[in-house]
């Protein structure tokens, strides 16, 4: 039986396991459309803008995975994906994204809505093409489906409106690649070498350690290491691991930090490593070269992550760690439990951040995910988060403010049974805060924490700190609970310190979404 290039493709995607699809229609992809609206297996959710689209289909590749799909038309529908393209693509997150390009006899002139995509995905994909032939659909998407996840990239198909409508001919479906991970580049020896002549051990582990965490957490038992999760690998273990000592950054320092005489860098941890003194001996492992903090000048071991650990591990068999290091940071780790757990009964109004990370890490139920938006109060939530099984989500490099909401509904639309919680600025707020439509729409119960101070407060900070005086950091909220009850919403809106605890709870009780709109006050990190 005949079948278009548009059917094809939605064939491939669902034998290849796409469970979503996240898209805005337009006219150049009208074809695709209506084949996806006469099927059932690989489900649709339209967001308000692409912008939303790229962004849910990266949360979801986040907390799976697996490439995220998204699409959208022509002209500004594909131009509105790249924000979260690019995303993905500076933080390694598989991705297939598919935008509809005017009638091939219209490429190269004049037409309406036309530019030439390859140069402008080329810089944020591994791969963009041009699909030219119907017969070659179902080759072109193999490609770049095994190419986003072998390279953990995102990958860009543009197809021309007169071939999604194109018979397909015939096309078998063949299964994606076996994707190896590569090899080992760099002196195992040497690292072993040096953290045998090393006694107060640090590791570091950033956002590429998580599918290795049971190898990462042997490392660190046998040779007693402190550990420090950075900002995208929030909640890799649990907060009463006695090597836990807090995150680092521009609200926390932690002491060990200065004191380790090695520290380990396993998996990207780009924010911390300007926090890490040039003057240590610093070993760096990781999955790509690209990622290795080259003005650290560290020891380098990159590839198969997993086998770089065991024979590490396996390396170090005779290693005897110092008791005195072990007793300085079991001291540490119970001072910082105490001191985040005395920040619950903070009294400032406007409400302090601190207060409100200090309760989150008891209201938020065991097992969420959390997606962190863009904004000073990610300084806060990085000193005072004592994870319990939780799954931190963020933006390693790219940081577009707006994305929290964003990953979220990627991430509930691909994990329907996991509670989800959004942790964001106003001003990231209300840069995407439309989505709360496609929240209410797709029944996709989130809940959202709004640090409310009504400034863009990280860079008048930042302003202040380098002698500038502050303009155009100013911010004009729109009452969010409110917004959120027209949206269809549960809003709460808080300022009272005394309140704060029961309004966390109710709103983690919420079945359906909800937003929980905090007044903070401007509280300056210690830092900055």
């Amino acid at each position: 039986m005949d079948v278009t290039v548009a059917q094809v493709i939605i064939k491939a995607l669902e034998s290849w396991g796409v469970k979503n699809i996240y898209g805005v229609s337009g006219d150049a992809i009208l074809p695709f459309m209506d084949a996806l609206g006469k099927q059932d297996k690989v489900r649709y959710y339209s967001p308000v803008t692409e912008q939303g689209a790229a962004f849910m289909a990266c949360g979801e590749a986040r907390v799976t995975g697996k490439p995220g799909v998204c699409l959208a038309t022509e002209g500004p529908g594909a131009l509105n994906l790249i924000n979260g393209v690019a995303d993905a693509y500076r933080d390694g997150i598989p991705m297939l994204v598919i935008t509809g390009q005017v009638e091939t006899g219209k490429i190269s002139t004049n037409a309406k809505q036309y530019f030439e995509q390859q140069q402008v995905f080329g810089p944020v994909t591994g791969f963009s093409t041009l699909l030219t032939r119907p017969e070659s659909a179902v080759d072109t998407f193999k490609i770049a489906m095994d190419k986003a996840i072998g390279d953990n990239t995102p990958c860009h198909i543009s197809i021309p409106k007169d071939i999604f409508s194109a018979l397909a001919g015939e096309n078998d479906i063949p299964p994606l690649g076996n994707h190896t991970p590569p090899g080992i580049f760099g002196n195992t020896d040497e690292v072993i070498s040096l953290l045998m002549g090393c006694r107060k051990p640090l590791i570091i582990t950033g956002r590429a350690a998580i599918p290795h965490r049971d190898a990462v957490y042997r490392l660190a038992k046998l040779v007693g290491a402190a550990v420090i999760p950075a900002q995208g690998a929030g909640g890799i273990y649990a907060g009463e691991e006695c090597f836990f000592v807090g995150g680092l950054g521009e609200a926390h320092i932690p002491p060990v930090l200065n004191r380790a005489d090695c520290i380990m860098l396993i998996g990207a941890s780009p924010y911390e490593h300007k926090f890490i003194p040039k003057s240590k001996n610093i070993i760096q492992i990781d999955t790509r070269p690209q990622n290795l903090a080259n003005h650290l000048r560290p020891l380098p071991l990159t590839g198969n992550m997993a086998l770089i650990l065991d024979l590490i591990t396996g390396g170090l068999g005779n290693y005897v760690p110092d008791p005195g290091w072990q007793d300085e940071i079991n001291k540490f780790h119970y001072k910082h439990l105490k001191m985040i757990e005395k920040e619950t009964e903070l009294q400032d109004k406007p409400v302090s951040p601190r207060q409100v990370v200090a309760l989150l890490n008891e209201t938020i139920p065991n097992a969420s995910v959390i997606t962190i938006d863009s904004g000073e109060f990610m300084h806060w939530f990085d000193r005072g988060f004592i994870p319990r099984k939780q799954k931190v989500i963020m933006s390693d490099y790219w940081r577009s403010m707006g994305c929290g909401l964003l990953y979220a509904l990627g991430v509930k639309a691909a994990c329907p049974d996991q509670k989800v919680v959004v942790l964001s600025g106003e001003g990231g707020f209300m840069m995407t805060m439309q989505e709360l439509i496609t929240a209410a729409r797709y029944a996709l119960p989130v809940t959202v924490i709004v640090f409310n101070n009504g400034r863009y407060l990280l860079e008048e900070h930042r302003m202040l700190k380098n002698g500038m005086d502050p303009f155009g950091v100013d911010v004009r909220t729109p009452n969010f609970m409110q917004f959120a009850a027209a949206c269809g919403i549960k809003g709460i809106r808080l300022e009272e310190p005394a309140e704060l605890r029961s309004a966390l709870e109710r709103a983690m009780s919420i079945e359906g979404p909800a937003v929980v709109d905090i007044s903070t006050n401007q509280e300056k990190p210690l830092f900055i």
